[in-house]
Parts: C-alpha cells; structure tokens; sequence
C-alpha cells in the first residue's frame, strides 16, 4: 500500500521554498504538533508561521459507487508578527500569493487552496496574529483501502 501524503509537512516546504523576502520578511517556518501553550518562538527575532492540521485533517466525499472519492485535506497556518497589523496582512497576501502561484504545482496534491483569513485580536496587545485555512485536494482518487 502507498503511504498517504503529510499534508502539513508537505505544505510547510511548498510555502517555505517560494516565500518572496521582495514582498514580506521570511518568518520562522514551524510545524506543530504540539499545544499552542507549550509552544514557545521569540517574535522579536522573526515573525512566526505555525502549520498545523485542521480540522478534520483529511475529508472523502465518496463519488458514484463508492469505488473512488474526492479526497480533502485541512491544514491551518497561524501567523504571528509583532511589527503591525499591515505586516500581519501582508504575510496573508503572500500565502494567498504562493497558494495561486503554485495551485497546481504539488505532485501530491492535484489543488492547492487558500480558504480564508480569520484574524485573532483576543487577549493580545501590540501581537497581530491569524489564522489562514488551506486545503489541498485530490478528486477522484481510488478508495481502495488494500
């Protein structure tokens, strides 16, 4: 059986490899699989972009006769920065630039989609952070499980 794909692996060396420093500083690149509470990064430093899988992480739509399925996979990047809220959208626009930019260019995903851009302005002074949901896609994928 062939390995599944590691979507928030996968994507962090997609964005990491075709981050433009012309239009926003390169932040940290991190992938978590940890709490956010135990997570620890100095954004005096550098900016922080946290990969993590959504929710769900992987979703099938079965097609037909269920014999293939249109495979989704959820990851979600938090943005951290304490420079301003422009630097904040600026590092949204640049993920939404890679995302179009290289929409078809994954070998393991047929799609790469930018979802959306939720900011988070709780319990946080001069720390602009948010959240962008992802999905990488794959449709009519064989759903043999052997």
């Amino acid at each position: 059986m062939a390995d599944l794909p590691v979507p928030v692996s996968l994507l962090k060396t997609e964005v990491s490899a075709q981050w433009n420093t012309d239009n926003v500083a390169a932040p940290t690149f991190i992938e978590v699989n940890v709490s956010a509470q135990s997570l620890r990064y100095d954004l005096n430093v550098k900016d922080a972009l946290l990969f993590r899988a959504g929710s769900p992480t992987i979703a099938e739509e079965p097609i037909g006769n269920w014999q293939y399925v249109n495979r989704i996979y959820n990851v979600e990047l938090e943005l951290n920065t304490q420079v301003s809220r422009q630097r904040l959208y600026n590092m949204v626009q640049e993920v939404r630039r890679i995302c179009y930019s290289r929409r078809h260019s994954m070998s393991d995903f047929q799609r790469l989609q930018f979802e959306g851009f939720n900011e988070i302005t709780q319990n946080q002074a001069n720390i602009w952070s948010g959240t962008v949901s992802i999905q990488l896609v794959n449709n009519a994928e064989q759903a043999s499980t052997s």
